[in-house]
């Protein structure tokens, strides 16, 4: 008699702390997002720039006024005046730039890495052409690609690029167009690099967008290509489950060559 009322009040209590139970849970809920999306802004997010112009000519580099292109120390012609430009390392980069964004979450941000160990030379005429009777190419090591932050280089190396297996990444060029003789020496040109590229054990046909100067036995050169990570068969990430990756990815290769004795 006297226990029914009590039973009562304690299921009128129950029902009553059941939405705040839910209400403290949902205020958890938002408390650890907004700290996700805190660390994320402040600590993991990087916010990368493309590169817009090939470097500048090292005055290092370049001859005496007057001296010919085709001649001089450190330089070999070869057939029909053909030059071999060898890249060199120290002063190229091959990266790549990947737009990432914080799951729910409209915050944006472009993800940049990058390595220096980049190898290879090309064959080019006079007038700016390849010289098809060689292998113009140009090797990168993905091994040592390094971005602002050791979390994503691991998930790069081991689950997208899976560089144990694919160490490296071959571009083969087959052409180069748009490059005008008539235009004095060191002014940027635009051009198309057409070739094969071999990555993550897929050979693709690829053109890239090139900002090129040439001044005596020195070229400089950013070449950009942007494609998505599934033609190359590349997984598309995300960074401890609350960072996702976009489809596609832009690459770009800013390349000081100089022609050398071969």
């Amino acid at each position: 008699m006297f226990g029914t009322p009590h039973a009562r009040a304690e299921g009128t209590d129950a029902v009553f702390t059941l939405p705040r139970i839910i209400a403290g849970l949902l205020v958890s809920l938002v408390i650890v997002a907004g700290a996700a999306a805190a660390a994320w802004w402040f600590f993991v997010r990087e916010d990368a720039k493309l590169a817009t112009n090939a470097p500048a000519i090292p005055t290092d580099l370049t001859r005496s006024p007057g001296a010919s292109p085709t001649a001089g120390a450190g330089t070999t012609p070869l057939a029909s005046d053909t030059l071999a430009f060898h890249i060199l390392p120290d002063r190229s980069e091959a990266a790549y730039f990947a737009g990432e964004k914080l799951a729910s979450l409209p915050v944006p941000s472009t993800a940049k890495g990058a390595t220096k160990d980049i190898e290879g030379v090309f064959y080019l005429r006079p007038d700016g052409s390849l010289d098809t009777s060689r292998e113009s190419k140009f090797t990168v090591d993905l091994t040592t690609l390094k971005s602002d932050k050791d979390m994503r280089d691991s998930r790069v190396q081991n689950q997208a690029l899976q560089t144990s297996q694919f160490p490296t990444a071959t571009f083969i060029a087959t052409s180069v167009t748009g490059w005008d003789t008539s235009l004095p020496e060191g002014t940027e040109q635009d051009l198309k690099l057409t070739g094969t590229m071999d990555l993550h054990g897929v050979q693709k046909d690829i053109t890239w967008d090139v900002k090129a100067r040439k001044q005596g036995d020195v070229i400089t050169a950013l070449a950009t290509v942007n494609f998505l990570y599934s033609d190359f068969n590349i997984p598309v990430l995300n960074i401890a489950g609350f960072v996702s990756v976009e489809d596609d990815v832009t690459l770009q290769v800013q390349v000081v060559a100089q022609a050398q004795a071969t």
